[in-house]
């Protein structure tokens, strides 16, 4: 899984979800407290789907270590 690089809207970092595949937008989705999800404009455009990027990278970092090595004790 790849890391994504957070967007910078008015100094704060954040990620959407949907430039996630679905499989890890939904898992992120599930491990999120409900109406964590922010709505954001930018030059005009309103985003929904957002998120802190500290959120996203603590959820990727527990997530992603925990999934990788789930998949390696089933490779064997």
């Amino acid at each position: 899984m790849t890391k994504l690089i957070p967007l910078i809207v008015e100094g704060k970092k954040i990620v959407q979800l949907s430039q996630l595949t679905i499989d890890q937008a939904n898992d992120l989705r599930s491990w999120l407290p409900a109406n964590s999800l922010q709505r954001l404009r930018i030059q005009g455009m309103e985003i929904n789907d957002c998120i802190s990027f500290e959120t996203y990278d603590y959820w990727f970092k527990t997530h992603h270590v925990l999934s990788r090595a789930y998949e390696t004790i089933l490779d064997f």
